[in-house]
């Protein structure tokens, strides 16, 4: 046996969390776009070419991509709680966060609700005008989401708004978190946990929080009052930063994985069968009295599987250093501030060129990689843009230093995101 499987979790670095933070980013573009030439689906700003078919796909990752990301999250804060839990964590954890959020909220995510307003309304200031009464001065056409009793919102961004407050509560309590997950009871738990467990008790808990919270607790991204959300998102957070420090279950992800992706296909293409009408009490009648809580079941066994198979052919296959992850991984957080602005100015910009189904959207990603790419580069010459775009000095950049896994909004059922 090798050595490194005594070594303690937090001298074992995972290079697979880099990894799966470049890809899910990767995915998180590829969805915006998609929400943006989706049928049926509200968004920002639409396409004239839209398609059902779109659906399918963005069905696939709906339910489990935001999740990924905030337990990608909670494992990398798990390495630098061990770190250091002092001052210093909160403050870095601050300006990592709050910057950028306060600077994206005023000056990038502006273009989006100037385009939205003017999309759904007959609004009609110049830009100047808009953002001026954006940012505090006057009134605006209420058909977009707000931090009330401002004009202000921050869109795709309220994932750092989240993030930094379950980060804060987590500092602050872990002091007692770490007294807790070090007793004796806490070891022999872990110790006898089977690794197949993993597979179904997190299903569980998504399952319960949907069943206790969905429908009381509408989505509303507005921080105060979105306990639905806070539920599941600090469930898996604080999932990530536990599992992470046992070597032997967050193995079991790798153990597992083949496992993970077939139940998660299975469970992908009963949730199409569902979303076409389909009836599963129609095929087995017994199950009709508790048909609802089969439905969640199902959705919420989705959620997880899929999650379960991505950390687990990510420990297969990124595993290994390897060199572009880390170059993609430096720039991730300045693609995840600009891009979603990006698509929504170029949908909007190219509308009337009749360009069609397959041209405009690939010209759409062409832009917001270009641009974002440009982005990243001066980022990484003035400092000062780099402390607002979140891009970090070279060394030490990774998931393991700085936890920002970027994200969009994801509701348990067809989502119509930020």
């Amino acid at each position: 046996m090798s050595a490194e499987k005594y070594q303690p979790w937090y001298q074992q670095r995972k290079n697979e969390l880099d990894g799966l933070r470049v890809l899910a980013f990767g995915l998180l573009i590829l969805y915006h776009l998609g929400m943006a030439y989706v049928a049926d689906w509200g968004w920002h700003v639409k396409s004239q070419y839209q398609s059902e078919f779109v659906q399918y796909l963005m069905l696939w990752s709906n339910q489990w991509r935001m999740s990924l990301l905030f337990l990608i999250s909670g494992a990398a804060i798990a390495y630098q709680l061990q770190r250091c839990s002092g001052l210093g964590f909160f403050r870095r954890t601050a300006t990592r966060l709050f910057v950028p959020l306060v600077f994206g909220s005023v000056f990038i995510v502006a273009p989006q609700v100037y385009i939205e307003i003017k999309s759904e309304t007959s609004f009609d200031l110049d830009y100047v005008q808009f953002w001026w009464q954006y940012i505090g001065f006057g009134e605006l056409p209420h058909v977009y989401i707000r931090l009330v009793p401002t004009n202000l919102t921050y869109n795709h961004l309220w994932y750092l708004c989240y993030l930094f407050a379950y980060i804060t509560i987590l500092w602050l309590l872990y002091p007692f978190v770490r007294r807790v997950t070090a007793s004796p009871l806490a070891r022999v738990l872990v110790a006898r946990m089977p690794g197949w467990s993993l597979l179904l008790v997190p299903a569980v808990g998504v399952f319960l929080i949907g069943e206790l919270l969905w429908e009381a607790y509408p989505t509303t991204f507005t921080l105060v009052d979105d306990w639905y959300n806070h539920a599941r998102y600090v469930f898996v957070f604080l999932l990530g930063f536990g599992v992470v420090q046992s070597n032997r279950l967050w193995q079991a992800f790798k153990q597992y994985r083949y496992l993970s992706l077939t139940l998660g296909v299975i469970c992908y293409l009963v949730i199409v069968f569902l979303v076409n009408g389909g009836s599963i009490s129609h095929y087995l009648p017994l199950v009709e009295p508790i048909e609802g809580y089969v439905k969640g079941a199902i959705w919420s066994a989705n959620s997880w599987l899929w999650i379960s198979a991505v950390l687990g052919f990510g420990q297969a296959l990124l595993a290994r250093p390897k060199a572009w992850v880390q170059r993609a991984n430096r720039a991730v957080f300045c693609f995840y501030i600009l891009h979603q602005t990006l698509i929504v100015v170029s949908v909007y910009a190219l509308a009337n060129m009749t360009l069609g189904p397959i041209l405009e959207p690939l010209l759409v990603l062409i832009i917001t990689l270009a641009v974002s790419l440009a982005g990243y580069r001066l980022a990484s010459r003035y400092t000062w843009l780099g402390a607002v775009l979140g891009v970090k000095p070279e060394q030490g950049d990774s998931v393991l230093s700085a936890a920002i896994a970027p994200t969009s909004v994801a509701k348990r059922d067809v989502a119509q995101n930020l």
